[in-house]
């Protein structure tokens, strides 16, 4: 089995691929036609060798629906792939050599070239430089036009994010756009301890928060069950104000504080529930 990454869990991470491999049975190439198109790296620009283009591809949002397109789908190479998927720190916190990595992607330098033109003696010293918090600049191989805001220079170093609904770009469960929840919003009117607690919500950091922290921080209280009541009745409110069915559990009843937020569970931490992407923006 697989591991998790940006939030989702293997079995999430898995249905995209069964859904690649649903669409090239049926024949339905649309979706597809980036991921066919054959195309350069999108880590390293590596063009790959003509008789065999790149076949791997790498996502960032394996929410449904499925994208199999920038800036949720890339062709990669393998060795950007690998290194992508392994550039956090270990269960030690030793950090990887991702930001090495990215500094030979930036001299121009293709994956599959890292090793062969640096030793290891000479990365490792490279290594500790950075490790020292000193900047380090390798030999130049190729020109490249680049911003500094290309989304493999972007990538988050947080193991956390593995398992964490925050890294997710999109919710798993589809949600309203933003002018949907504003028009509901105006339609309930939330009461002022609503409202309190929508604010601290949004402001939380990654809009992550439990419902001891809401409960604290919003409402003075330390009862985090009054958080939950106040909370779960808005959230109940505003899915049917927008007509959106909420997810439900396995015996079958309604979760009514996904219409606001996505749960998850931190490692040797409470409950927390990270505010869904587009309702945020409303409070902050």
């Amino acid at each position: 089995m697989g591991s998790p990454y940006n939030g989702y869990t293997w079995k999430q991470r898995e249905a995209i691929l069964h859904e690649e491999k649903r669409l090239r049975q049926k024949e339905n190439l649309e979706p597809l036609a980036y991921l066919l198109s054959k195309g350069n790296c999108e880590v390293c620009g590596d063009p790959g060798d003509p008789k065999e283009p790149h076949t791997q591809w790498h996502s960032e949002d394996y929410s449904p629906p499925y994208l199999f397109c920038p800036p949720a789908s890339f062709i990669v190479c393998a060795t950007c792939h690998s290194r992508l998927h392994k550039r956090f720190p270990d269960t030690s916190g030793k950090p990887s050599d991702w930001l090495l990595f990215l500094a030979h992607l930036r001299s121009g330098g293709f994956g599959r070239e890292f090793t062969s033109l640096y030793p290891l003696e000479k990365r490792r010293a490279w290594q500790t430089q950075i490790e020292a918090g000193d900047s380090v600049t390798l030999p130049s191989q190729r020109q490249r036009q680049l911003t500094g805001e290309e989304w493999w220079q972007t990538l988050t170093l947080d193991p956390e994010s593995l398992i964490a609904v925050w890294a997710r770009p999109r919710p798993w469960h589809p949600h309203p756009e933003m002018h949907i929840y504003q028009a509901a919003l105006d339609q309930i009117h939330p009461t002022t301890d609503e409202l309190a607690l929508l604010k601290f919500h949004t402001r939380c950091p990654r809009r992550s928060a439990t419902m001891r922290q809401l409960a604290e921080w919003a409402l003075s209280s330390k009862s985090p069950s009054q958080a939950n009541l106040i909370y779960g009745k808005l959230a109940h409110r505003l899915a049917e104000a927008m007509k959106w069915e909420p997810e439900h559990r396995e015996d079958g009843s309604p979760i009514w504080m996904s219409s606001i937020a996505e749960g998850w569970q931190p490692v040797d931490r409470e409950f927390e529930w990270a505010m869904v992407p587009t309702l945020a923006p409303l409070f902050s």
